[in-house]
Formats: C-alpha cells, structure tokens, sequence
C-alpha cells in the first residue's frame, strides 16, 4: 500500500526528521506508536503528497501522491474545517471540488453523516461543536470523499470517551486502509491494527508488532519502555 525507499526529510532548522528511511506499510489498519517530535506527522504528510522528500520516492498503491488526488484523506489532529463553512458544507467539500453532482453530494454527505450520528450537526458550524463532534466531521468527510487510504495524525487525543467508542467502532468496522499516528498505548489497543514503534529523529522502526499482539495497554507500555532502553 505505502512504500517509502530511501527517504530524506529536512525542515530548514533542526536535524533530519528521516534519512535513508525505509518502509513497507501494508493495507487494514496501521498504527505508528512513538514519542512527540520524532517524525510521525512528517512522515504522515509524505504519505499524503503534502511534503516531498530531498531525496527517495514515496509510493501510495505504486503511484506517487500527487497522482492520487482524492483518493488520499489526510485527518489532521488540529484544525483541519473551514470555520465560515456548515459542517454540511465542510464535508462536502472533496465532492464539490471534483464538481460532483448535488444529488449524489447531498447523498454521500447525509450518509456519511448517518455512519457517525451526526445529522443533527450539519447546519451548525464548526464552532458550535465540540471537539470530538468535529474529529467526526473530518471523518465524514473522508467517507462521503470516497477516499481509499486515511491518513489520520492523534484522531483520539482530543476526544471524550463517548465520541472516541464511536470513532473507534467505524474505524475497525469500516474496511478502509488506514495509518495512524499517535503516542497513546491505550489508543493502539483500542484500534487493534499493526503497530510500528517508532524512535527519532530521524525517524526508525524499532519494532513491529501483529495485530492483536498486546491485550490491554499495560502490556504495551512495559515493552514500549523495554525498547526504548536499547
């Protein structure tokens, strides 16, 4: 699904973020468990097409980004909605820009919203929401698109318990490829998937883990600690 050979990543000031990084992710749901600051949302947005490497290539489906224009959703952990914009019109967005039709963007939207409960949300904007009501908003948004990978940066740090069961439960149950990036054990138990724990920078696996490897997040943090020793 993602291929990354022999990436090189530098912002202006600091160290490389990743240098000769190396990495297959596969499609199903994948988590990248790992610290602030050692590259997991540059990594992220490398995927999406929004930075380009110095040097390597980063394919998605064998193609580069740029050549998957809506087909990629990148869910950023801050920000994201237009605030002048209804959450109707925020979801919508992806279709109108293709010049979808209104009846199948109308359709597409009201489904996505019946996914996530939020009907009721659309003719608010995004400031008469609550933060987990709009991490959902940025996820209706992704499926009314039609998008076949999600790129997703912290989609539960900012959420209460409630909205996070629900978002938990359309991102195991809903068949799309996934990459999740987060520093949150608890979160990498709770959305099942594979898991890379990451150190940095620059960025490095440190291990992979199946799904299903870890029971509860107790577990998890003992070996995240382990590895983090080496």
């Amino acid at each position: 699904m993602i291929r990354l050979r022999g990436v090189y990543f530098k912002y202006r000031t600091g160290p490389p973020v990743l240098e000769n990084f190396n990495e297959e992710i596969p499609p199903g749901i994948n988590i990248i468990l790992g610290p602030n600051g050692s590259g997991k949302t540059t990594l992220l947005k490398l995927a999406a097409g929004i930075l380009k490497p110095a040097r390597g290539e980063v394919e998605i489906y064998g193609k580069k980004p740029e050549e998957l224009r809506g087909e990629i959703a990148y869910i950023p952990q801050i920000g994201g909605l237009y605030p002048w914009m209804t959450n109707r019109d925020n979801i919508a967005l992806p279709l109108k820009i293709r010049k979808t039709p209104q009846r199948e963007v109308d359709s597409a939207v009201e489904e996505a919203a019946h996914i996530l409960d939020i009907a009721h949300l659309l003719r608010r904007y995004p400031r008469e929401v609550s933060g987990g009501e709009r991490q959902k908003i940025l996820i209706a948004r992704a499926i009314a698109s039609g998008a076949r990978l999600w790129l997703m940066d912290e989609p539960l740090s900012m959420v209460d318990i409630d909205h996070r069961a629900d978002i938990i439960n359309v991102l195991r149950k809903g068949g799309w490829d996934v990459v999740i990036v987060t520093h949150n054990v608890q979160d990498v138990v709770d959305l099942g998937g594979r898991v890379y724990v990451v150190k940095g920078p620059p960025l490095r696996v440190a291990a992979k883990y199946d799904p299903g490897s870890f029971k509860d997040a107790h577990s998890l943090a003992a070996e995240v600690q382990r590895i983090y020793r080496q």
